[in-house]
């Protein structure tokens, strides 16, 4: 989705830097989002506060708001095809490998 957005807007984007944020996103914020999805993520309570206040103070309280959204639509999403145990689609198995990210056998 990111990447499809960033095509659409003409706005180039480092997609590996979801997983390997020190390559830098290339997106407006995106040092912001990356540090503010991350604390979701990984339930980092520590870091969470801060985060939030420099998407804040770099976006404003609106992209935090959408941030925050959008990452508690992709959670709800993910635990729904988890829970029912969705297969990944062959064409996004590209996406994964340029994350650096195996697709389980048993999603396949």
């Amino acid at each position: 989705m990111l990447r499809e957005s960033a095509n659409a807007q003409g706005q180039p984007i480092n997609v590996p830097a979801v997983t390997r944020p020190l390559l830098g996103a290339q997106l407006p914020l995106g040092d912001e989002l990356l540090a503010f999805t991350d604390a979701i993520a990984l339930l980092d309570f520590d870091e969470l506060p801060i985060a939030r206040a420099d998407l804040i103070a770099a976006g404003g309280s609106g992209a935090a708001t959408r941030a925050a959204a959008v990452c508690a639509s992709f959670e709800g999403i993910n635990r729904i095809v988890d829970a029912v145990g969705v297969p990944v689609n062959k064409r996004f198995y590209d996406i994964g490998t340029e994350l650096g990210v195996e697709v389980p056998d048993h999603l396949r």
